[in-house]
């Protein structure tokens, strides 16, 4: 009587892993370029969604807000008034939170300042004629752009304030 032996050779369980093992770091490629799309392309959407909302704050309280576009710490934060006091109402850090760095052309910041009537004040209102740094801002448009890895989205800021995506 004969026996067999039936199994399978540790070159097939090789060949085996190797094949999978390929497989997988194709599939995880795959799954990083869309995380890190989709990750510029939500920033993208927080920033329209901030600027509409100071926009939206400005009408609502009947004073400006400034929006201010910190690319250094890339974050974005909201002033408004309070009586005389200037209060940072909202900050987003969108490297901390999103993963996200933030570019402009130069890597300035700026800051937009929107009025009660819904659209951006070159010269910040009243606030532009009491504080030396809301005396200035942008005067033509800026591309703000967000980055993660090689993928990035951006926006256009116009000088009256629309956000062009």
């Amino acid at each position: 009587m004969k026996r067999t032996i039936s199994g399978f050779t540790m070159i097939e369980l090789v060949v085996v892993i190797l094949i999978g093992g390929i497989l997988t770091s194709i599939a995880f490629t795959g799954v990083q370029s869309v995380r890190s799309r989709t990750a510029v392309e939500g920033a993208k959407r927080v920033y329209m969604t901030w600027h509409q909302r100071a926009r939206s704050m400005a009408i609502e309280r009947g004073e400006t807000v400034i929006m201010v576009v910190y690319v250094g710490g890339d974050s974005t934060a909201l002033l408004r008034r309070e009586g005389t006091d200037t209060i940072w109402s909202d900050i987003q850090k969108f490297d901390e939170e999103l993963g996200v760095d933030l570019r402009t052309q130069g890597n300035v910041s700026f800051y937009t300042c929107m009025t009660p009537r819904g659209y951006a004040d070159l010269s910040c209102g009243s606030w532009g004629a009491t504080n030396p740094a809301f005396q200035a801002t942008f005067s033509d448009t800026v591309r703000l752009q967000f980055w993660q890895g090689a993928d990035s989205a951006s926006v256009l800021i116009l000088p009256l304030g629309q956000v062009v995506g």
